[in-house]
């Protein structure tokens, strides 16, 4: 199967049903997808690799997303990043505050949001504009 979409994505969530499907999901469209369970191991992987974009879960044991994803951003802008990749944060809250979720995606530097549960196509749209979207090394 020959794809448009190349690059490596990073998925992260400490459920591994989750991880296993988003990941078949992005290696059935071209993508080198890479894994982790934790913020920690995110954040490991993600400094060590540069993964052009991360799914990324909110609850996650060690650090959770938003803290990764402002970490990462930190690195970034400190300069122990070569890139900035593309986040896209998946939180399985149900009560939607718009001033809350526009300060953590600003605090953090994610690029956007999803709700759990969430349509795997719809998931695999936003993580393909987000790419195609972005400038490299910009980050929100």
């Amino acid at each position: 199967m020959t794809s448009e979409f190349s690059g490596r994505i990073l998925v992260v969530d400490d459920q591994k049903d989750i991880v296993e499907t988003v990941s078949f999901c992005l290696a059935q469209e071209g993508f080198e997808v890479l894994t982790a369970s934790d913020g920690q191991q995110a954040l490991d992987v993600a400094r060590r690799e540069e993964p052009d974009a991360i799914v990324l879960d909110v609850m996650l044991p060690k650090e959770n997303g938003y803290q990764v994803a402002r970490f990462l951003r930190e690195d970034w802008q400190a300069g122990r990043l070569g890139k900035m990749p593309a986040i896209l944060i998946l939180t399985a809250r149900t009560v939607f505050d718009a001033e809350r979720e526009e300060f953590l995606k600003t605090w953090s530097g994610a690029d956007g949001f999803m709700y759990k549960p969430f349509d795997l196509d719809e998931l695999m749209d936003r993580v393909k504009t987000m790419l195609t979207q972005r400038k490299p090394g910009v980050c929100a």
